[in-house]
């Protein structure tokens, strides 16, 4: 008995995740990591080459692209990274003319050392192929995690592509530039050294992971409590789970000074559910059925759980043990009344990604055990009826054949469940969808940069850098670089300028008639007169001679959509409720 307790202990101590036997860096290893290298560079180059095309075309948003521009722009000219963009119509995000803190918004310290490239080149594009580059590294930890786990070096080939290819990853980087987007390659890293148990670059990934957004400090927090558990490494996961809710704390905190109101700006998202965290945990543990109901199993919520999943075929369902890691933002978004969180496009997910894909290795490893187990159990009854039947004339056979057996179906196996992930991330990236950012995706359009475009730095010129501005959130990322942008409508009356693009994106409006009775109104409210007009582009200026506007009443009435035809009552479809908006501030 006391050998027995003994025995538990140690493998308790060990924990059931040991420390991985290294593998030999032999001619298989560098060919493949050469492969991933190379699956990496093409992620660069072409995400690179796609989204500073989208600047260039007009196609970046004021939210968030032009936050963040002039929050870091903002912090090299004397501010704390200060933001006076936000939608006035349908968020919350907006509490005066002057504009807030960013860290009343998010708690992003990593916006510290990333402000630094904007001493190299002060330029949205910065930041945006910054993104790509840090993104992209993930792949090597994901190949290195899916070697190890499987102990073969071509086995991480999928895995790194898995990674590159997984759409909401991809969505995170399409989308203007976010610091959580940084997340989904940071915290493979932290996955890969802690289970390679090398625990100095373990905490220095999960501090640069946890300065990301105050909400990592949820995900850090599990792998601590993972590393305490599996690994039966106290000092470690008590170590990351006491950071992580310092971390918070600290955040939090600094929130709450920095908000006009005392709290994250956005945390009306949750409001639905009480008042205040407690309020809200007892809310949910209080009315667990009704939470799932409305929650998991609601039909968009359930779709956005079967976006995550399907990428990677669903093999993290068969390591919840790894999956769980993530329930902290899975949660955050499936509670949410925003429906952008819990659609799979935008930045909410970028987080999770780096789990789906170590718990869709763990889900090969499982089957891979599970067929060992199979094959070891019909040898065991061969061994078992074999002696009986042996005869003189029929010797036993031996056990070399068996084994070259098992070895051939094992290997066979593998092959089919890693062409299985590449087929699973390559059909669902397919999948016509507006937000994707692969150029063989049904409904693709490649940014181009038109005359139109081109056009608009006419306009740009004519505002100058001290000027406060509204205007739309196409152009507010090549306006963002000043103490003063509004996202129109906001801010009429007040701003210095107001610059308008008929032709172009106009959010926050819902529709074109609300859009041009606002511009309408200001044209004639006498404030502003007309500057320069030419092609869908409207500039006005506060104090101005009011000449006729007539002409830009004239181009609103042209650019102006054609009436939809009314559908007859019997072919009317359903109603969409996963029609997604513009984010707003994160």
């Amino acid at each position: 008995m006391n050998k027995l307790v003994k025995l538990t202990k140690l493998t308790w101590q060990k924990g059931v995740y040991t420390k991985p036997q290294p593998l030999p860096r032999n001619r298989s290893f560098w060919i493949a990591l050469g492969v991933v290298s190379l699956l990496v560079l093409a992620y660069c180059v072409y995400f690179c080459i796609l989204l500073t095309t989208k600047q260039d075309a007009f196609k970046t948003n004021g939210e968030d692209m032009g936050i963040m521009d002039q929050a870091i722009w903002s912090f090299l000219h004397g501010s704390m990274f200060h933001q006076t963009i936000c939608n006035s119509l349908t968020d919350t995000n907006c509490y005066g003319l002057d504009g807030v803190n960013r860290f009343a918004i998010h708690y992003e310290p990593i916006l510290f050392p990333i402000s630094l490239l904007y001493l190299i080149w002060p330029d949205p594009k910065a930041l945006l192929i910054f993104q790509v580059l840090v993104v992209a590294s993930g792949a090597f930890p994901a190949f290195l995690l899916a070697r190890l786990r499987l102990r073969n070096s071509w086995a991480g080939i999928p895995f790194a592509f898995l990674f590159l290819l997984y759409p909401a990853q991809q969505y995170a980087v399409n989308f203007d530039f976010h610091p959580v987007t940084l997340t989904a390659a940071l915290l493979l890293f932290v996955l890969y050294f802690t289970y390679t148990r090398r625990t100095v670059w373990l905490f220095v990934f999960a501090i640069l992971s946890l300065a990301c957004k105050e909400e990592l400090a949820g995900i850090i927090a599990m792998v601590g409590l993972w590393t305490l558990v599996f690994q039966g490494r106290w000092r470690v996961g008590l170590g990351l789970i006491v950071v992580a809710l310092a971390w918070m704390g600290v955040g939090l905190l600094i929130v709450h000074y920095a908000s006009p109101v005392g709290k994250s700006m956005l945390a009306s998202r949750y409001s639905y559910l009480g008042n205040g965290p407690v309020d809200m945990a007892l809310n949910v543990l209080l009315h667990p059925r009704s939470i799932i109901k409305d929650h998991i199993f609601e039909p968009s919520h359930f779709a956005y759980i079967r976006r995550l999943l399907t990428p990677s075929g669903g093999l993290p369902l068969l390591a919840p043990w790894i999956l769980v890691i993530a329930a902290p933002t899975l949660a955050l978004n499936l509670f949410s009344n925003t429906p952008n969180m819990y659609s799979g496009h935008f930045q909410y997910s970028a987080e999770i990604v780096p789990i789906l894909v170590f718990s869709a290795i763990e889900g090969v490893v499982v089957l891979m055990w599970v067929l060992r187990w199979a094959l070891r159990r019909l040898k065991i009854e061969r061994d078992e009826v074999q002696p009986e039947l042996a005869t003189k004339s029929q010797p036993l056979a031996t056990s070399k054949p068996s084994l070259s057996l098992s070895l051939l179906l094992r290997v066979g196996a593998l092959t089919l469940l890693l062409c299985y992930i590449v087929a699973c991330v390559s059909i669902s990236t397919r999948k016509y969808d507006t937000y994707s950012a692969m150029f063989y995706t049904n409904g693709f359009i490649w940014p181009s940069v038109t005359s139109h475009n081109k056009l608009a730095s006419r306009f740009l010129d004519q505002i100058p850098a001290d000027a406060s501005v509204s205007t739309q959130t196409s152009l507010i990322p090549h306006l963002s670089q000043r103490k003063n942008v509004y996202l129109f409508p906001y801010a009429i009356g007040h701003a210095d300028y107001i610059l308008l693009d008929a032709t172009g994106y106009r959010y926050p409006f819902k529709g074109y008639d609300a859009y041009a009775a606002t511009v309408q109104s200001t044209l004639q409210g006498g404030n502003y007169g007309l500057v320069d007009l030419e092609d869908g582009f409207i500039l006005m200026k506060r104090g101005a001679p009011v000449k006729d506007f007539t002409p830009a009443l004239k181009m609103i009435e042209k650019y102006a959509p054609p009436p939809l035809t009314p559908t007859p009552p019997e072919q009317t479809p359903p109603s969409n409720t996963g029609l997604i908006r513009q984010s707003s501030s994160q």
